[in-house]
């Protein structure tokens, strides 16, 4: 096993092992928080909740509340010391095993357990699936990458990851019942509009940035919504809904890059591909 310490829960925090570690050990008192306080800050921001394990050790005799109420937060397993060496690491060894267990099915899940929409993997399922029907029926399609990123005095930074169920909803609420929508990073999502060609794509973004730049998010803070779309009629040329997601989440990654950069949103132009003459024009 490789060990990644840190002195204090903000450190902790800071490091990101809600993301990197597979189970995470904890003194019960530390400089600035409790064992207790950091194991629920950890959890609420790791995307696998209380799946996150996490071992509180104290050097005094616990009493039964204060370890009822560790358990109730989430800990995996409360220990005084002393405590027998051999045991701890087997412990350690079944719970760094659950956690990767539960991140490959996290990986291969087609939804994204945290925000309820599709994964990666699952939207890129998707696209495969809509660019048979464009390519069949030449029917127009869109597709907008976005992010929305806190601005607070005037400065941007990324959300924290608890954020990004509140985005998920508001996008699917912004949007139409038909509308394909997928988290593509920790804060970065795509939407697939069906039907929707430049017209109706570029309305919907322009609905989406009203949407999210007017929403607070408390203590001075809001969001400010980045995005990158492009779309298709589908009678000129029969777009790849697969490139049309690498290619806006290529922009968007650009977009957020520069956030001294004004433009919040850009279109994508997509290259032409010639309709195949077999397939049948709509009506």
């Amino acid at each position: 096993m490789v060990t990644v310490r840190a002195y204090a829960g903000r450190d902790a925090l800071t490091l990101g092992m809600d993301a990197v570690a597979d189970v995470v050990v904890s003194d019960t008192r530390l400089a600035d928080i409790s064992g207790v306080d950091l194991a629920r800050a950890l959890q609420a921001t790791s995307d696998l909740g209380t799946a996150l394990p996490v071992v509180l050790i104290t050097t005094d005799d616990p009493d039964r509340q204060s370890v009822l109420e560790a358990l109730e937060a989430g800990v995996w397993e409360y220990l005084a010391f002393p405590f027998d060496g051999a045991t701890f690491s087997a412990r350690l060894r079944t719970f760094a095993g659950a956690k990767r267990r539960a991140d490959r099915f996290r990986d291969e899940s087609l939804l994204d357990q945290p925000t309820g929409v599709y994964s990666m993997r699952g939207l890129t399922r998707r696209a495969r699936e809509l660019g048979a029907g464009v390519q069949r029926l030449r029917t127009p399609i869109g597709c907008v990458a976005v992010a929305a990123d806190i601005l607070h005095d005037g400065q941007h930074r990324e959300p924290p990851a608890s954020e990004a169920a509140l985005l998920a909803d508001l996008l699917r609420s912004t949007g139409r019942a038909g509308d394909v929508v997928g988290r593509t990073g920790a804060g970065e999502f795509a939407v697939f509009t069906p039907g929707s060609g430049p017209g109706g794509t570029a309305a919907y973004v322009q609905r989406l940035e009203v949407a999210v730049n007017s929403t607070p998010r408390g203590a001075g803070q809001a969001w400010r919504l980045r995005a990158a779309w492009c779309a298709a009629s589908g009678e000129e040329h029969t777009p790849d809904p697969v490139d049309m997601l690498q290619r806006t989440s290529a922009e968007l990654r650009k977009l957020r890059g520069g956030l001294t950069n004004e433009v919040r949103v850009r279109e994508v132009t997509l290259p032409l591909r010639a309709a195949t003459a077999d397939h049948p024009r709509r009506g």
